[in-house]
């Protein structure tokens, strides 16, 4: 009798290691398939950037790809280089920052609106610091941009005042940066304006804009 539960006993513990066993592989796999379909995603949003740099036209990163390159965001201080992608969607920001379309048009007057999400690609601006500079390159152009201020905002009742004479960058990601949680109201707003040679008119007209929740 005690043999047969010593066998027994034997058999459910090789059954319980084969189990785990299999289940840690299939975890293991599933990682390292995620991670590298997040290295194939960024080598192909680099290579259409490229192409778009290359004949000014716009390219999708693959055939059934909803978004495109828009620009490259540069940091050079923190070691961030990332492609811009259109549009603000869930489907956007899983790839990169997302450009507004209710925003300015990226390097040129007005407020353009550039978000993403806190734990990947904006992680790095809760470093950022007053007077730090992050350049955007665009088809036709590359601006270098001053940050002077930043701002914590409840996305339920804030309205941007977009100055429509002024080219003002505006990063946006959720907050606070160390939530357990993600799906909360607060945002964290980083405002930049280009570096300026000689002088030039600050005089604009300001008027409201509905602010774009991340």
């Amino acid at each position: 009798m005690l043999n047969r539960i010593r066998q027994y006993t034997r058999k459910l513990l090789t059954i319980i290691i084969i189990l785990l066993f299999g289940t840690s592989l299939w975890q293991l796999a599933s990682a390292g398939w995620i991670q590298s379909k997040a290295i194939l995603a960024q080598q192909l949003l680099g290579y259409s950037w490229q192409q778009t740099l290359n004949d000014k036209s716009m390219h999708r990163p693959w055939p059934w790809a909803d978004t495109w390159p828009v620009a490259k965001l540069l940091v050079p201080d923190y070691g961030i280089e990332q492609i811009v992608l259109a549009g603000d969607s869930g489907h956007s920001l899983a790839f990169g920052p997302g450009w507004s379309f209710s925003g300015a048009a990226i390097n040129t007057p007005g407020t353009t609106v550039i978000s993403a999400h806190r734990d990947t690609h904006f992680r790095f601006l809760k470093h950022v610091n007053i007077n730090d500079t992050l350049q955007l390159q665009t088809r036709g152009t590359t601006i270098t941009y001053r940050v002077y201020d930043f701002q914590v905002v409840d996305s339920r009742n804030f309205t941007l005042m977009v100055n429509n004479d002024d080219t003002i960058l505006l990063l946006v990601t959720c907050y606070p940066f160390d939530a357990v949680s993600s799906g909360g109201f607060l945002r964290y707003l980083v405002y930049a304006r280009p570096v300026l040679t000689g002088n030039r008119s600050q005089i604009s007209k300001q008027k409201e804009q509905s602010f774009v929740s991340t």
